[in-house]
């Protein structure tokens, strides 16, 4: 019996409790027509993958959730009506709108519209609870290859509905017992860890509290707010989608000495200080997703992340190697197995923990203020449909059912994904603060803005 990560768990409460679900999204920008049979391939091979599955929620305290087959798999394609080309946006976000359930199901949609005048967009939707983005994507490629399973995301899960109800009692107590038990070890762990590196941080503190200096590592909370978003009520935070030659973005890096990483947190840090979020004073911590997957990977969710600290006074404009240093000094920690962080330790016992409690504790939970997810060249792999190139592939995470006030009190900033499929480079861009973001056309023109400063021509979906 497969059981759900902490990572995976972490996503269905955000969704069963929270009542915010998070869904990844991939779409495709064709010039021509794609052949439905080719969509319809890609169909079948998806719902013979990965991502179609379901979770079974145990009632046993203290046990883990568990895969199972799906309990209802995905709608065969939805084919849309010709659509304006003004109105591509609007039917992208219409999309990552759908309503999935990791639980009844369908966890995932594909669909598919024709645009007026000629050209195609399709979009693969699929609940963040049954796969990431890593492993949306792999799943994508491998349907597009022909193959139900990717080398690098097993399907898992699929026995457990023959299975009697002792035998899965049974082994869901076996489970609770054992978690029970992990997680008193890894808080004894971790409070004897915490333990010593408050001794040793006091330690250091005085020692050297003379020649301290200020660091605030994010936009300063208590900075006074302009309201511009209505007081309350439903929002959907604003979302670009760019595009710009890669060999343009490559030679933008390199010219101050950095590489497509580097160059994506100036973009997103360019884009918070010219919405006001941030001022040339902040020091800015700026979270970058790493991808943990690897080839037989069983796990639903197999990302972590690091976080770097950029300071906003502008010096990186001129030399990107500070940031591209750090990073890869924040990549080689991470990688480092030998390593086992608090936070790590402290998983069992947050799995552990009931619905109500999730619940309270997530009422003092934050968004990051910068969040940059450089997905390299995986679009190459997704770039072909039935035959067709694509001229762009564009991927994103997103947020559904968010409100003025969940926005605001989680205080998030902008988050940012980017890709490369070929000759073209993709951004999308989300603001995730109603009242520094308060347009799809405001956030546009800030886009614009840093595009420009970087010497990139934009061309927007």
């Amino acid at each position: 019996m497969e059981r759900l990560t902490y990572d995976d768990d972490l996503f269905l409460r955000m969704e069963c409790v929270l009542g915010v679900p998070v869904v990844n999204q991939i779409v495709w920008k064709f010039d021509g027509a794609v052949a439905l049979d080719a969509l319809e391939s890609m169909w079948r091979m998806l719902a013979a993958g990965p991502i179609d599955r379901s979770v079974r929620r145990t009632r046993m305290p203290g046990a883990r959730d568990s895969w199972t087959a799906a309990r209802r798999s995905a709608d065969p394609v939805a084919i849309g009506s010709s659509i304006d080309r003004t109105a591509v946006d609007r039917w992208i976000e219409d999309e990552a709108a759908v309503t999935l359930d990791p639980i009844g199901g369908p966890a995932w949609r594909l669909s598919a519209t024709s645009v007026d005048g000629g050209g195609t967009i399709v979009s693969l939707v699929g609940s963040h609870v049954v796969g990431d983005g890593g492993a949306l994507t792999s799943a994508a490629a491998a349907a597009l290859a022909g193959r139900a399973v990717p080398d690098d995301f097993v399907r898992v899960g699929l026995d457990d509905s023959s299975a009697s109800s002792m035998t899965l009692t049974g082994a869901d107590v076996s489970d609770g017992l054992g978690r029970i038990g992990a997680s008193l070890s890894g808080a004894a762990r971790a409070i004897g860890r915490t333990a010593v590196e408050t001794a040793r941080a006091r330690f250091t503190a005085s020692a050297g509290r003379s020649n301290a200096a200020p660091d605030s590592t994010s936009a300063d909370p208590d900075r006074p707010r302009v309201l511009v978003a209505p007081e309350n009520g439903a929002w959907v935070p604003s979302t670009v989608v760019v595009d710009c030659l890669s060999s343009q973005w490559s030679a933008a890096a390199a010219s101050k000495g950095g590489s497509s990483n580097s160059l994506l947190v100036a973009v997103v840090l360019g884009i918070l200080t010219g919405s006001g979020r941030i001022t040339t004073e902040d020091r800015v911590r700026v979270a970058l997703p790493v991808s943990t997957r690897t080839t037989g990977d069983r796990r639903a969710n197999a990302t972590s992340g690091v976080s770097i600290h950029v300071d906003a006074g502008g010096a990186y404009l001129d030399d990107l190697g500070a940031i591209r240093a750090s990073s890869k000094q924040a990549f080689r920690t991470q990688a480092d197995r030998t390593v086992t962080t608090t936070f790590e330790l402290l998983k069992p016992l947050m799995q552990l923990l009931p619905d109500a409690i999730v619940a309270k504790l997530a009422a003092s939970g934050s968004a990051p203020l910068c969040l940059c997810s450089n997905l390299g060249a995986r679009g190459v792999a997704l770039r072909t449909i039935g035959g067709v190139d694509a001229t762009a592939v564009a991927m994103r995470s997103i947020t559904q059912n968010t409100d003025v006030d969940l926005l605001r009190r989680t205080g998030g900033g902008v988050s940012a994904w980017w890709n490369e499929s070929g000759e073209r480079a993709t951004l999308c861009v989300t603001g995730l603060d109603p009242d520094r973001f308060p347009s799809k056309e405001h956030l546009r023109g800030l886009v614009e803005a840093e595009f420009e400063r970087w010497g990139l021509t934009p061309e927007f979906w």
